[in-house]
């Protein structure tokens, strides 16, 4: 159920799904701050009761929902916008991370990830896109991942997912740019949510020393540069400079990291071996 909100002196309101922690979360806290009304989204209502308390303010309505039950979004989107009116702000911040080695991974794990971080994104759009078309206005931002920028050991069950949200960026840039819709794609590097944490308790071994140098940057720090590309009309940003580079230079430097990984697990050949066959019918 619904926690409604109180009334607040601007008419602009912001749906912000993954809302509950992470990037999400700091993503809510500035909105709130510039005034707008947020519905703040998540599965799990008790961690979204634990972020509306932490937010300390008001303006603010929880919703949980699952982002991959299509029924039950479409449903909430629409009662949505049947008393608020199209949204000004939508951020697609849901996601799962369940990193490890393609040979060594269910099948299950590429299912879920693909249900969430691209079923998700687009179940939450096509709920609130053509009401904002309609309107002429408002500002969408996809929270893809730096991993969709490259190719990085360890994550083909999770950045398939996040390359298709980037792809779904650049094609609804176009189709909602006549419409007045902005859309900006984000691109966020490693950043101290929750969801790093678990992440990182599954990440093969090479992926951990890999990914171990890279700094790890707060959620305020992504949410602010975030949301000033998206002030700025920016179709695509990529917070910090390692994710940055790999944004601007584009191909030659996704190469690099690919052959620099290449190089690095030819040392490390007993901990890329395939596993053991399984024997088959009789």
């Amino acid at each position: 159920m619904a926690r409604p909100m109180d009334p607040f002196s601007n008419s602009e309101w912001a749906l912000v799904t993954g809302g509950s922690s992470g990037i999400g979360f700091a993503l809510v806290q500035r909105l709130l701050g510039r005034g707008c009304r947020v519905v703040m989204i998540a599965r799990d209502a008790a961690k979204l009761e634990t972020a509306l308390e932490a937010a300390g303010r008001e303006g603010l309505e929880t919703l949980a929902l699952d982002v991959t039950n299509e029924a039950a979004v479409t449903a909430a989107m629409g009662a949505l916008i049947g008393r608020l009116g199209p949204p000004s702000w939508v951020v697609t911040a849901a996601g799962m991370a369940r990193p490890g080695r393609f040979l060594a991974q269910p099948l299950a794990d590429h299912v879920a990830q693909w249900a969430v971080n691209y079923g998700g994104t687009v179940n939450i759009l096509h709920g609130v896109a053509p009401a904002m078309a309609g309107a002429g206005t408002g500002k969408i931002i996809l929270i893809s991942s730096a991993a969709a920028l490259g190719g990085f050991y360890g994550y083909s069950a999770y950045a398939p997912s996040k390359w298709a949200v980037r792809g779904l960026g650049q094609v609804l840039e176009l189709e909602l740019g006549v419409h007045g819709v902005q859309v900006t794609t984000a691109f966020p590097p490693d950043t101290d949510t929750p969801q790093l944490a678990e992440e990182r308790l599954l990440r093969p071994p090479f992926t951990a020393r890999f990914a171990g140098a890279n700094p790890v940057l707060s959620p305020a720090f992504v949410a602010d540069a975030i949301l000033s590309a998206a002030d700025r009309g920016q179709r695509e940003v990529a917070p910090g400079r390692g994710a940055n580079l790999l944004l601007r230079l584009g191909p030659p430097f996704a190469r690099h990291l690919a052959w620099l990984q290449r190089r690095l697990l030819r040392r490390h050949t007993e901990e890329v071996a395939p596993p053991a066959p399984t024997s088959g019918p009789v």
